[in-house]
């Protein structure tokens, strides 16, 4: 089982390498013990090296045996001189560098403590960051469970306006059904009225229907009338022509001819009137029993009612040569 190596090993090891000539290093001071860590080796050759100036002022530390000749002590003094100043180059060299990485980690140990205020400086404005924060919140929770009990104390109100309004409800409801109830009801009773009305409706159509076949042959003989009677005014308007053509040739000659016709013109013409205001008044008659039928004989209305423009049309052109005719004929007995 393997053991660690101890001072004395370290130091043995160092004075065997001083005696052949050799600088004592880390590496060779492990190389001729065969074993050991460097971090063991160091601190231990560090000692040995301190101890080095106390061991040279002992004659008997270094001194040869007494066989040793002269010469070879002389080359063992030597060799010895040149160790140590190696030795101690080397232990300089390597305080400098120890001294050099000494200050580099105490310059690192500066910069980490200048981040370690930074970030304490840091901290202490996030911690007081965090306590407005805190206040901040603190009020926002206060003044959220005001609001919080505010809403419960309306929630409490609106239950109670929901059971007052569920209660509404069940009475509305209850009403709803009797009044569902009623309209059913109406609803019976008013299709079994109109059944009736659109029985009655049917029967009424029917009846207006028959009433309209009937108006219209009234109209279709009072259009047959008028036609005669046009045809009669046309007639009697040639026979007037005529016969002012013949009382123009022969005036006093035909003067008791004239006469008569004159009286018969307006015999005719009286009966025209008479003929064609019971025409009007068979037309008014008409138009009241269909009253509600107006729209559909417009057409026929406005028919009749031209033919009546011509017939009194006629009749003013009657009238107007009855009285061209009557002058001509008191002229002789001026």
């Amino acid at each position: 089982m393997a053991t660690g190596i101890t001072e004395s090993d370290v130091w043995a090891a160092a004075d065997a390498l001083l005696l052949e000539g050799a600088r004592p290093t880390i590496e060779r001071v492990r190389q001729k013990i065969g074993r050991g860590s460097p971090n063991t080796v160091s601190p231990h050759l560090e000692t040995w090296f301190r101890s080095l100036g106390a061991r040279i002022q002992d004659p008997r530390a270094f001194a040869a045996p007494p066989e040793v000749p002269d010469p070879i002590a002389q080359a063992a003094a030597h060799f010895w001189e040149t160790a140590l100043a190696g030795a101690r180059a080397e232990q300089a060299q390597a305080y400098q560098q120890r001294w050099e990485e000494l200050a580099k980690e105490g310059e690192r140990f500066a910069a980490q403590a200048e981040q370690l205020q930074l970030r304490e400086a840091q901290l202490l404005n996030r911690e007081r960051d965090l306590q407005e924060g805190l206040k901040v919140a603190t009020a926002q929770l206060a003044a959220t469970e005001e609001r919080l009990r505010a809403a419960e104390a309306q929630l409490r109100q609106r239950d109670m306006a929901l059971t007052a309004a569920q209660e509404n409800l069940a009475d509305a409801q209850g009403a709803i059904q009797t009044l569902l109830a009623e309209a059913d009801q109406a609803r019976d009773r008013h299709a079994q009225a109109l059944a009736a009305l659109d029985s009655r409706h049917a029967a009424h159509e029917r009846r207006w229907l028959n009433e309209l076949d009937g108006e219209r042959g009234s109209v279709k003989r009072l259009q047959a009338r008028l036609d005669e009677l046009q045809a009669a005014s046309q007639q009697q308007a040639d026979q007037l022509r005529q016969a002012l053509a013949a009382a123009q040739e022969q005036q006093r000659a035909a003067e008791q001819d004239a006469q008569a016709q004159r009286a018969q013109a307006l015999a005719d013409a009286r009966q025209r009137d008479v003929e064609a205001a019971a025409v009007q008044e068979s037309l008014q008659a008409s138009r009241r029993g269909e009253a509600d039928l107006t729209r559909r004989l417009a057409a026929e209305q406005a028919r009749a009612d031209d033919l009546f423009a011509q017939i009194r049309s006629k009749d003013e052109q009657f009238s107007e040569l009855a009285r061209r005719l009557l002058p001509s004929a008191d002229t002789p007995d001026s």
